[in-house]
């Protein structure tokens, strides 16, 4: 018989693991590679990571007689941050749960596999977007409304972060006490960019949303990494350390693989890192293809953890992430990131040590999942984003028409 008893053993032991894998590792190309770890974590939200700059002062060299070179030890830099709080929350009603019994436990248990299955789907899409975002958490600017719950796009951005479902809060342009909260997205159109909300608004221009109660409280992504070299990242003021500051090119132009290869050896060669992921928005990522095929070039594939699939440019995976500017493409040396997490994903249980909950006043059963964790980069300097990637100059050479060509035959022999 189903219970309150068994369907959080169900949780906390049958379906924590592949929510962790699947979240963890199939959510982002790049993310999968990133090394997840505690030893930084200091109290119960504190992230210190100490930050090696530049090389050891005891090299030199001197004379056959004289003084050997004296030490220097290593120099260091701690990067702060405050751990950010990621939630997923399942709802069952008591209605369903009273029902799974007899031959109905089989249905309440695809009902439950259901509801895990697009709680998995959702944390996996949320976890890769704030990796790409700037943890201010807008998901979308959109233009002046009057009382109408059909928003649209604003100019310059986009409705690919909306999904229906979402319950999103709307800010003015410049952030502060929020127009509306719990608003659900009823539709949205990505041709037209229309967002349908369940609620009629009346906004300015340029008022954004967020994913509900998340606002200023997302990751650091690479989005702040990659933003303005002026103020603060992890603690430390950037106009202090040009190696918090990220190599960026605001036109990158035509894509070549010798102007990427530049920009690869300009890291290594100043950095001492080894690039070995690029990363590329959606329209860049074609361009790569383009130039492919003008060039006839055949792409290697290969398949990361996670299952993730990418092409190689110079031995170096060559992913696409929908979250990144359409336009640009990055390169990283993932071992200068880790995500600093207190633990893994792991279910909120009350002082009964239940996963599931009732809702005060409501017939209804809630579940949590929780992560407490950052994105941390021990050297911004060592990687780099080039915005403004164009199609390659060379246009694809046609290949002659295989009908007109001779076909070659074999004889088979008896």
């Amino acid at each position: 018989m189903v219970n309150m008893n068994t369907v959080s053993s169900a949780l906390k032991n049958f379906y924590i693991m592949p929510l962790r894998e699947d979240v963890n590792l199939k959510a982002d190309a790049f993310a999968s590679r990133i090394m997840r770890t505690s030893t930084n974590i200091v109290g119960y939200n504190k992230i210190v990571r100490a930050a090696l700059v530049g090389a050891n002062g005891g090299a030199g060299s001197g004379s056959e007689t004289g003084a050997l070179p004296a030490s220097g030890e290593n120099v260091y830099v701690n990067l702060e941050s405050d751990t950010k709080n990621l939630y997923g929350t399942l709802e069952i009603s008591d209605k369903i749960v009273r029902s799974a019994t007899g031959r109905n436990a089989g249905s309440f248990v695809n009902i439950l596999q259901q509801e895990m299955e697009t709680l998995t789907r959702t944390l996996k899409w949320n976890m890769a977007r704030q990796m790409y975002g700037d943890g201010s958490g807008k998901l979308a600017a959109v233009q002046a409304a009057t009382g109408s719950a059909v928003l649209t796009a604003a100019p310059g951005s986009s409705t690919r972060h909306i999904l229906p479902g979402l319950k999103v809060d709307l800010y003015p342009a410049a952030g502060g006490t929020a127009i509306a909260t719990g608003l659900r997205v009823v539709d949205v159109n990505h041709l037209t960019g229309k967002i349908t909300l369940s609620s009629a608004v009346t906004c300015a221009a340029n008022a954004y949303l967020t994913v509900q109660g998340s606002a200023g409280y997302e990751l650091t992504g690479l989005g702040k990494l990659f933003g303005a070299s002026t103020g603060t990242l992890y603690g430390l003021s950037r106009a202090s350390y040009s190696w918090l500051n990220p190599y960026t090119a605001d036109s990158f132009g035509a894509i070549t693989e010798s102007g990427l290869q530049k920009v690869i050896d300009h890291l290594e060669d100043s950095y001492n890192v080894t690039v070995n992921h690029i990363n590329c928005g959606t329209e860049a990522y074609g361009h790569y293809l383009e130039l492919m095929t003008s060039r006839r070039a055949i792409c290697d594939a290969s398949i990361l953890e996670g299952g993730h699939k990418a092409l190689m440019f110079n031995g170096i995976p060559l992913t696409r992430s929908k979250f990144m500017p359409a336009a640009a493409i990055d390169l990283y040396d993932t071992s200068l990131f880790t995500i600093d997490q207190v633990a893994d994903w792991e279910w909120i249980e009350g002082e009964t040590r239940q996963v599931l909950h009732q809702k005060p006043g409501y017939p209804t059963y809630t579940a949590t999942v929780a992560k407490y964790c950052d994105l941390m980069c021990a050297l911004p300097g060592g990687i780099a984003r080039l915005n403004g990637v164009a199609a390659p100059a060379v246009k694809p050479v046609l290949i002659a028409n295989a009908e007109s060509q001779p076909v070659p035959t074999k004889a088979i022999s008896a």
